[in-house]
Order: C-alpha cells, then structure tokens, then sequence
C-alpha cells in the first residue's frame, strides 16, 4: 500500500483527490493533515511529520492567493503568497525526497503560471516558479511532473469571483482524474500538464 500525503487538505481540489484515490483503498493510504498537525512552513514540524509517516507520493496541493497591485500592494500578502505556494512545496519536497529519492511528487501549479494577470503576481510568479522547479527536480532525477489547472470550481475561485458561471468552470473531480494519470506515470517526467475545461475530455480519453 502506497502511502499518500497531500497539503492543503480542506480545498475542494484537495478533496476531489482524495474522493479518487479512495476509490481504489486497497492500494493507498492517505495523509491529509491539518494545519495543526502539519505547518508547511515550519521546517522541524515538516521533518517530523514526513519521518514519522514515509510517504511514497507527495502531492503539493496547498495554495493562497490575494489580490495586490505592486504599486501601493501590500508586502506582506506577496510574502504569505509566495511562502504558502512556492516556500512550501520546497520544504515539503526536498524533506521528502531526501529520506526517499524514489518518492513520486505531484506538485499542483496553475494556469496563473503561464498566463500573466494584474494584481496577480505574487501567485502567478509563485506558479511559474513552481512549474520550472518541477522541470529541474525531474532533472535530478526525480519522478515528480506538474498538474496545472485552469479556471476550477473552488473555494478559492468562488471568492476571487463570486458572480462567475459556474458552468463556465473546469470541475474539480475532472482535475482529479489527470492527477490519478499522472500518480500512474501517464506523463513524462518533468512534464507540465495545462488542465482546462476546453482540453479535459481529451486528456481524459487518451
């Protein structure tokens, strides 16, 4: 039994994956912790929350954004931004691939990271980073590809645009089978994957 442990446990993202490995228990165990129970930030608590459970697949799924414009934009939200979806998915990477260099990490970046958006830069930024940092760990050597959604139903989306047609909107449960395909090796190593809900039909029937 593989050993699962995703961040950013209470978004609809992160629960659409867990609803899809669950589909199949017999071969994962999940770890989704709480922000009590696991600070990504927090170098000594990620060490020993990773140690004491071994993963084999790290999915890096935590995210936050707020808007702010860099003329009169607050610091310290482009601070919280970049450490939440950039600082985080190094901690939690490199201590889990340091005690397992075969481990298998899918980190979960965003369209943000290739489509520029005012007053969004910190995350956009952030993602960017996120996807070339896949490219180079891959590099290294390690089994670790980048899942990239568009515009999804969430939480998050729902907050940013509360008016926006949800119909419009790429499903959450369709995001989470491409990141199954991509747990089962279904793209190159390295490889960023644009999710969307013009293209989600296709990657679901290759």
């Amino acid at each position: 039994m593989k050993k699962v442990l995703i961040t950013g446990g209470g978004g609809d993202i992160a629960k659409a994956i867990i609803s899809q490995l669950e589909q199949d228990e017999a071969e994962y165990e999940i770890f989704s912790p709480t922000r009590l129970e696991l600070n990504v930030l927090d170098h000594n608590n990620v060490n020993k929350y990773v140690n004491d459970i071994k993963p084999d697949i790290l999915i890096n799924n935590a995210g936050y954004i707020e808007v702010n414009n860099i003329v009169g934009g607050d610091f310290n939200k482009d601070q919280q931004s970049i450490a939440i979806n950039l600082t985080a998915v190094f901690n939690l990477s490199i201590t889990a691939a340091t005690f397992n260099p075969k481990i298998k990490i899918i980190n979960i970046g965003s369209s943000a990271g290739t489509k520029p958006r005012g007053g969004w830069s910190a995350y956009c930024a952030s993602k960017a980073a996120v996807i070339m940092a896949t490219e180079c760990w891959a590099d290294e050597g390690i089994d670790t590809v980048c899942i990239s959604p568009g515009r999804t139903v969430s939480k998050m989306r729902a907050k940013l645009f509360p008016a926006e047609d949800q119909a419009t909107l790429l499903k959450s449960e369709d995001f989470a089978k491409v990141v199954t395909l991509a747990i089962a090796e279904k793209y190159k190593r390295g490889s960023n994957i644009d999710v969307n809900i013009g293209n989600i039909e296709e990657l679901l029937s290759e």
